[in-house]
């Protein structure tokens, strides 16, 4: 399983982008959403409005993904894309604060799994963001 961005696409098509944004994707080869993944409408227009921060949607987000079993849910996704990787996309980017890193660190704690980044690989994530990470070099 990856994550990553819409605007990475592009034309692009791949068989796993599975949406896990409240809007729509926009791109037509995008046939999977799930809904759950995506924080509450509430809880995303308090953070878009400023009206919360980051530190607080990162806990209410985490107490509604707590709601969801993480190996039932991560069975439905491999049952969504029928055998392809499912690559989990939202419309942040690659800097910003994002659920979807979030989401990527829900099914770590709860699965060890290591969900890498589409076309970035590897990445640290803490508190709903990302860095990538560097190969330390003998010299």
């Amino acid at each position: 399983m990856k994550t990553g961005f819409f605007k990475q696409l592009k034309n692009n098509q791949i068989a796993g982008v599975v949406s896990i944004s409240l809007e729509s994707s926009g791109i037509d080869f995008v046939l999977f959403e799930y809904k759950s993944l995506s924080p509450n409408w509430k809880l995303s227009e308090e953070l878009n409005s400023k009206k919360i921060n980051e530190d607080f949607f990162y806990k209410e987000f985490y107490v509604q993904l707590n709601q969801l079993n993480p190996k039932e849910t991560y069975e439905n996704i491999l049952t969504l894309v029928k055998g392809n990787e499912p690559i989990l996309m939202t419309h942040g980017n690659k800097s910003n604060f994002c659920h979807r890193h979030i989401v990527a660190e829900w099914f770590t704690a709860n699965l060890g799994i290591q969900i890498e980044e589409y076309k970035t690989g590897k990445v640290l994530r803490k508190k709903g963001y990302m860095q990538k990470i560097k190969n330390p070099t003998l010299f």
